[in-house]
């Protein structure tokens, strides 16, 4: 650690001494670097520098609403089901100079039977891939938010030839990093390599070209949009480059959403699935803002809502609203973040702990008529494992995090770590039944 972020790390603590009683809590902000004023930097600082929030928004009873939620996707009794695919999302594909190709070489061994059993496998490409610019990842220290980029070598990491992630959702905060010209060479990598993707486009048709995937006779269609661009703008006229609204703030204008999916039902779609880069980064529960957008997103006839950027597991809702295009009584699926995913924080301790989820979507007979429901839904915490020796990363892996656990209970101490460490995994399971999962969780976890 450097004078300058000692100094800061002087001030940020003395702000949370001044401000103890209102940094317990998640604060109602926008989480947008374009608009933030000082005080919601000197709280952006504190939660990454010092402290995260494990507490909703003071008086809303946010904790509460999540840990009764009842996630049960079950169909009725008499719906007969004809066929049905498997999708499973993760969050942010980032960049870091701690990962890299050389340490990533067994990534997946721990996970990658559960998450590459989808028949669609869904993440967020947060780091570009622009072959012409050199890697440059997320900085361990930083005050302003970093430009990053990825190689096509760490992309066939995550690829693995076809056998991997094979959908990609492309707005967010960081598409612009490399302008126009980093955005559009990303796009032409994608389909170069021949990867389905969603939420930057070449075109007004592209954007309006809603992507639909069909697997086992059932089609999917994907929504993807960004609540901010880090400050910077798109080219006036070429608003279509990516899709950007001010996701946490309950005002904002959705129209696009609604218009993108009446596209897709009119394109046959049977379920709609929105990524969403939203919610405020480094706090554990969304604030109100977020869930009340949330709710008037899937009111606008979608299905699933995959969300990421807050760098930390938030919990999942199920959410019960007519559909427009229908008029059916639905229960759609809200995870507020995923959390990080190929990332490194250093500072930031609850971003070990992330999600890989996985839905069963069914179509059938019910009441005489063909209906497409969610049916089945698993959750697999997973934690992000980092090897160091000398300073230096030589083993960056993802770990089924129970299976960790009971590991380390039973003596096996495989990955060599010492008292603070086996603590704070300690900490992390604690934080993960009393805060991000429902009381009752029953057969939600993967085994």
């Amino acid at each position: 650690m450097n004078i300058k972020t000692g100094m800061i790390k002087t001030i940020l603590k003395t702000a949370g001494l001044i401000n103890y009683k209102k940094y317990k809590y998640s604060q109602e902000y926008e989480d947008n670097f374009k608009y933030m004023d000082w005080r919601e930097k000197l709280w952006w600082g504190y939660k990454f520098f010092i402290k995260q929030p494990d507490m909703g928004e003071r008086g809303k009873n946010i904790e509460k609403y999540f840990l009764y939620q009842n996630l049960n996707y079950n169909p009725p009794k008499d719906f007969a089901k004809k066929s049905s695919l498997f999708l499973t999302a993760a969050g942010d594909l980032n960049a870091s100079a701690h990962i890299r190709p050389d340490n990533t070489k067994n990534m997946w061994e721990d996970i990658g039977d559960f998450y590459f059993s989808g028949d669609i496998v869904v993440a967020n490409l947060e780091a570009l891939v622009t072959p012409k610019h050199s890697s440059k990842g997320v900085p361990t220290e930083f005050t302003a938010p970093p430009t990053i980029n990825t190689s096509p070598e760490m992309f066939e990491r995550f690829c693995l030839n076809g056998k991997g992630i094979n959908f990609f959702s492309t707005a967010n905060n960081h598409c612009l990093d490399q302008g126009e010209e980093g955005l559009i060479a990303n796009i032409d990598f994608l389909d170069f390599k021949g990867y389905a993707h969603v939420g930057t486009s070449r075109s007004k048709e592209e954007q309006d070209n809603i992507p639909i995937i069909e697997k086992n006779g059932i089609k999917i269609a994907f929504l993807s949009y960004t609540y901010s661009l880090n400050g910077r703008e798109t080219t006036k006229g070429k608003e279509y480059l990516t899709n950007y609204i001010r996701l946490n703030k309950t005002d904002t204008d959705i129209e696009i959403i609604r218009e993108h999916a009446a596209s897709a039902r009119k394109k046959g779609a049977d379920i709609v699935v929105a990524v969403l880069h939203w919610s405020i980064e480094y706090e554990t529960y969304p604030i109100q803002n977020v869930i009340d957008m949330g709710h008037k997103i899937m009111e606008c006839g979608i299905d699933v809502i995959l969300g990421g950027h807050p760098h930390v597991a938030q919990p999942m809702e199920k959410y019960e609203f007519k559909d427009p295009f229908t008029g059916e009584v639905k229960n759609g699926f809200i995870i507020y973040s995923l959390g990080d995913f190929v990332a490194y924080h250093k500072y930031t301790k609850n971003t070990k702990l992330s999600w890989i989820i996985g839905l069963e979507i069914s179509k059938g007979i019910l009441k005489e008529k063909q209906v497409t429901l969610l049916t089945g839904l698993k959750v697999l915490p997973i934690y992000i494992y980092t090897g160091f020796q000398n300073n230096y990363c030589n083993t960056f892996k993802f770990l089924r995090f129970e299976k960790l656990l009971k590991q380390l209970e039973s003596g096996e101490n495989l990955y060599d770590f010492d008292h603070k460490e086996i603590e704070e995994l300690k900490r992390l399971k604690k934080h993960l039944y009393k805060c991000l999962l429902p009381k009752e969780h029953g057969n939600l976890l993967v085994k």
